[in-house]
């Protein structure tokens, strides 16, 4: 409930009609995935942990004991939430004020996949007192929720593969 309230708090209005319609009408149909690892974690361990954890998914909408569990990992949708560093000069929908290069710039690679493959996002400002890096002066760290339909996570795995084993 907390995730959700907060959520929809920080979320821009016009996504948080589409936003409740996911995390309360729709919500046994949807997953959350909250992923956070290690900076220094080697890119080529991505595929195979997001592998394991859509293959766990999908074996236990056969997998479970009752057909009521079953059921609740058939998700539609997975909403997403992850930091970026966006560019200053960048609005709240993500379209450059002038000439910036990496308006965007995604933390953990797998995100810019999930962006790019999402119906919708949101960002939002994130309150932090970490020191920025010279090169992320021009930057703020931000909050990013994308929903991401669950017919598009075998998209994600192949450009996931094809990003970090070159294929």
């Amino acid at each position: 409930m907390e995730i959700k309230e907060f959520l929809l708090e920080v979320c821009r209005k016009d996504v948080t009609r589409d936003l409740r319609v996911l995390l309360e009408k729709q919500a046994h149909n949807v997953g959350l995935l909250v992923s956070q690892h290690v900076v220094n974690l080697p890119p080529q361990l991505l595929p195979p942990l997001f592998d394991g954890l859509f293959d766990e998914v999908s074996w236990a909408t056969e997998d479970e004991p009752t057909k009521e569990l079953q059921e609740s990992f058939c998700f539609r949708y997975y909403i997403l939430a992850t930091k970026v560093y966006k560019h200053k000069n960048t609005d709240q929908k993500g379209t450059s004020k002038g000439s910036i290069d990496d308006p965007i710039i995604y933390i953990k690679p797998e995100d810019e996949i999930f962006h790019k493959l999402s119906s919708w996002s949101c960002s939002f400002a994130l309150r932090t007192g970490q020191l920025v890096a010279q090169e992320l002066r021009n930057y703020r760290l931000m909050g990013l929720v994308m929903a991401v339909q669950a017919d598009k996570v075998q998209i994600f795995r192949k450009e996931l593969h094809s990003l970090i084993n070159g294929s």
